[in-house]
């Protein structure tokens, strides 16, 4: 898998409108690792769906809770916080808790097994639904239709 590819597609994807606050209301919700849902939808347009989700979401599951979500914490944490060099520490966090993220796109292109898939929004569906997060299915439904339409994909 190519990890620049799917880098460049996650990129540009979360930049549409409405993408990235809709993504974060998700992981705000039901703990929903972005990365993993973007990657879902990459593998759906390429013809592709996982093997297995579970493996996929055990092979960045260390990652994710020692390295992006401290990060993240710290980041949130340093939010509010009047002090110029807070701020500055907080632009610091906010760029290596982006580089943690694209280090869990390259676990998860390492980690990947496909198979081929005529449903571009099989993945994408497996992943965001009530057997995985406190959601029920028309919330899941309404997400990814959401989700779809932002991103002009089919």
């Amino acid at each position: 898998m190519d990890q620049e590819e799917v880098w460049a597609f996650t990129v540009a994807m979360y930049g549409r409108d409405g993408v990235a606050k809709l993504c974060l209301d998700l992981q705000e919700r039901c703990d929903l690792d972005v990365n993993m849902l973007l990657f879902m939808f990459f593998l759906g347009q390429k013809g592709l769906a996982p093997l297995s989700i579970s493996a996929l979401e055990a092979s960045v599951r260390d990652w994710r809770e020692n390295v992006i979500k401290p990060l993240r914490q710290t980041r949130r944490h340093l939010r509010d916080d009047p002090r110029a060099s807070a701020q500055e520490l907080r632009q610091k966090v906010k760029s290596d808790e982006l580089q943690a993220e694209r280090i869990e796109q390259h676990i998860l292109c390492e980690a990947v097994e496909t198979v081929p898939s005529d449903d571009p929004m099989a993945a994408a569906h497996a992943y965001l639904s009530p057997n995985r997060f406190a959601l029920d299915q028309q919330a899941c439904d309404k997400a990814l239709g959401d989700l779809t339409r932002m991103m002009g994909i089919a």
